[in-house]
Order: C-alpha cells, then sequence, then structure tokens
C-alpha cells in the first residue's frame, strides 16, 4: 500500500508537471512568474545560495524594466494626446493609465512577493489528486493541459494580430507603435497572464469538484445495486470488496475532508488573486466605457478613411480583449461554484447563495449609463462648438455642415 501511494504520488507529479511546463515558462517570459520558482523540490542538484540570489536580482531587474517601459510609454501617451480631449474623456483615460500600471506593478511585484504560494498550492493539489485517487477517481492532467496550452496559443495569436492592427494605424512609425505597444498591448498581456493562473488552478478545483461527485454517485447507484450494466461498470474504476460497506463509509470521509482542503485552497487562491480580480473588473469597466464610446463617435465621421478602419478595428479588439478577461474570471468561478453546489447537498447540505449572473447584468446595466452620460457629455460639447458658427451665419444649415459637428 505504501509503495503504491509513493508511486502514485510520483506519477501524478510528473504529470502535473508536465501539465504546468508550458504555461510556467510563458508566464516567466513576462515576468508574471519569478524565474527561480519550482512547482516541487527538483530531483537533481539545487542550485547554491549565490547562484539563486543572482536569477532572483537578475529577475527583479527584468520586472522593474517592464513596468518603467510601461510608465514611461503611459507619460509620452498622455502629453502627446490627451490633452486636447473633452474633460470627461480624458479623466476616463487618465483613470484607465492609473489602473493599467497599477495593474502591472501588482503583476510584477505581487509574484515576487508571494512567490511561496506556487509550491503550496502545487503541493495542495497533489495532496486532493491522491486522495481522489484512493477514492477510485481520475485526475485528467492532459486534458487540463491541453485546455491550456491552447488558450495561451490563442492568447498570443490574439495579441499578435494587436501588434499588426497597431503598426497599420500607427502609419508604420515604429517609435508610435512602440509606445502604443507597451502601454496597451504588453500591460495588458501581463494582466491575462496573471488571470491565467487563477483560472488554471480553479480549473484544478472544477475537475476535482467533478470527480467527487462523480464518485459520490458511483457510490450510491452502486450500494443499491439496481443497474447491473452500471455496477459492471463501476467494478473497473473502483477496486472493493463487493459489499463492504465499511469500506464505502471511508471513502465517503476521505471525500468529506478533501472537500473541506478543496474550500480551503479556494479561499487561499480567492485572497492571492483577489485585489488583482477587483482591480482588472473595475480598469475593464473604465475601458469598455472608452472603447463603446468610440464606437458611437465613429459612427458621426463624416468622411470616412483606412485610418478610420484600423481604429474600428482596433477598438472591437479591445472590447473582446477586456470582455474576455471578465469572463477569464468568472467562468471558472462559474464552474467551480456549480460543481461545489452539486457536492454540497450530497454531504453538507448547504444552499446555493451566489449567482455569478449578478455581476453581469451590474456591469452591462452600468456601461449603458456611463454610454449614455459620455454620449450627453460629447452632444453638448459639439452643441457649444458650433453654437456661435449658427449666430453668425444663416447659411451653415445649409451648406451641408449642420449636424451637430464642425466641417472636417
Amino acid at each position: 500500500m505504501v509503495l503504491e501511494l509513493l508511486s502514485n504520488k510520483q506519477l501524478f507529479r510528473n504529470e502535473f508537471q508536465q501539465s504546468t511546463h508550458r504555461l510556467l515558462r510563458v508566464c516567466q517570459i513576462f515576468g508574471t512568474v519569478p524565474w527561480e520558482v519550482t512547482l516541487f523540490t527538483c530531483d537533481s542538484k539545487p542550485l547554491s545560495r549565490w547562484a539563486v540570489w543572482i536569477v532572483r536580482a537578475a529577475n527583479v531587474l527584468y520586472s522593474l524594466c517592464l513596468m518603467a517601459a510601461v510608465m514611461v510609454a503611459t507619460v509620452l501617451q498622455h502629453l502627446e494626446f490627451d490633452r486636447h480631449m473633452p474633460f470627461m474623456t480624458r479623466m476616463l483615460y487618465i483613470s484607465e493609465y492609473i489602473m493599467e500600471n497599477g495593474v502591472v506593478m501588482m503583476v510584477l511585484i505581487g509574484c515576487h512577493y508571494q512567490r511561496r504560494c506556487y509550491g503550496r498550492f502545487s503541493a495542495q493539489l497533489l495532496a486532493v489528486a491522491i486522495d481522489v485517487s484512493l477514492c477510485g477517481g481520475t485526475v485528467d492532467f492532459q486534458r487540463i493541459e491541453t485546455i491550456f496550452n491552447r488558450l495561451v496559443g490563442c492568447v498570443m495569436l490574439f495579441f499578435a494580430g494587436v501588434l499588426m492592427v497597431d503598426f497599420l494605424y500607427n502609419d508604420q512609425m515604429f517609435w508610435s507603435f512602440v509606445r502604443s505597444s507597451a502601454i496597451y498591448t504588453l500591460s495588458n498581456l501581463i494582466n491575462v497572464l496573471g488571470l491565467v493562473q487563477y483560472a488554471y488552478v480553479l480549473y484544478f478545483l472544477f475537475f476535482f469538484y467533478y470527480d467527487m461527485n462523480r464518485l459520490l454517485q458511483s457510490y450510491t447507484r452502486h450500494l443499491k445495486a439496481q443497474d447491473k450494466r452500471y455496477l459492471r461498470r463501476l467494478t473497473s474504476e473502483i477496486v472493493l470488496p463487493s459489499g463492504a460497506l465499511y469500506d464505502y463509509a471511508q471513502l465517503i470521509d476521505i471525500l468529506r475532508r478533501t472537500h473541506l482542503q478543496l474550500s480551503a485552497l479556494t479561499e487561499q487562491v480567492n485572497g492571492c488573486f483577489g485585489v488583482l480580480i477587483v482591480s482588472t473588473t473595475t480598469a475593464s469597466f473604465v475601458v469598455l466605457s472608452l472603447q463603446f464610446f468610440a464606437i458611437y463617435q465613429a459612427t458621426t465621421v463624416r468622411h470616412w478613411t483606412m485610418t478610420d478602419t484600423y481604429l474600428l478595428v482596433y477598438t472591437v479588439l479591445w472590447i473582446v480583449l477586456h470582455a474576455a478577461k471578465v469572463l477569464i474570471i468568472l467562468y471558472p468561478c462559474h464552474l467551480v461554484q456549480r460543481e461545489r453546489d452539486r457536492t454540497g447537498p450530497m454531504l453538507y447540505r448547504f444552499d446555493p447563495t451566489v449567482r455569478d449572473s449578478a455581476l453581469n447584468n451590474a456591469m452591462v446595466g452600468a456601461l449603458t449609463t456611463y454610454l449614455v452620460i459620455l454620449i450627453q457629455f460629447d452632444t453638448a460639447v459639439s452643441q457649444g462648438h458650433t453654437a456661435p458658427s449658427n449666430g453668425s451665419t444663416s447659411s451653415f444649415s445649409a451648406s451641408g455642415h449642420g449636424n451637430g459637428s464642425l466641417p472636417a
């Protein structure tokens, strides 16, 4: 039994490392995971203390360079473009800059401050995987690896498309492209990779809850012995003496303790990523307000040019990005909550009280309200500019420019 536990632990450990390898390396390239982080104690000879300090110092310097690049690009962008905007729009852009820089610093500094969480979370997930396997469950590491490899690939392709559109929108001017990419693309890529780590842990929790629910249903049907076909399938999954009620009671007790471990781990993960989640949601709300307002302004353009086309595509891409960031937060939470609520009545009989759709409805309502406010401000500013012209000449409307905006 002891040898079996050790072999299962080593097998799960290897599969866990394999499933996280690519995501871990991509995050380390962009500074969202410390370079010296290893999920488990390395079997090979560990680095010396001086080597660890050198790697850590180089990683900190790299993170500071990333933060400085985003911050300098933000200042240059504000000085060159934002001073000519209306007051309300300028304040929203300043809020966006502040929150984006804050999120970048939060991710890059927070990953170093909480670097011990990687090993702690990995050890707890490994322990839960072993407990679930002892009860007859299976941990599908390969499926999780496939899901997140595809997600990381989609993220990279999306930002490659953003960079291409950004380059064309800036009239292929290199320094304008670099400035815009640093303030928008780099900062959002760092933010997304931080959120992907949160979603990765939640997906593990979801599959653990899913296996627990499947096992509980299997135990119930096996004890009732109502379906012979189900019994024949079940014997290949759970190795137990026939009619061993004490074994079932012990297994259910293991699942009960595992459920408590998952609940505690969920609280730890939410505590680790809580500030990032709130900051990302707030920043996405501000950006979505600005981008929907930009689409409204695009409908008022009189002479459509290729630059306007690039700007429209760029705006749509950012709407998709920030909506996806909210979904990266909400959808894994929804999956975990759904499976947890299925487990609850079986083990603890607690009732679900939270509904993820409430946040979606609140954000849609608030976005609509702020979009109307921005349109009203823009209309008031446009009417204020056109009022003197209407008072000085009576032929302005007849000339084709009397629709509330200045002629091009």
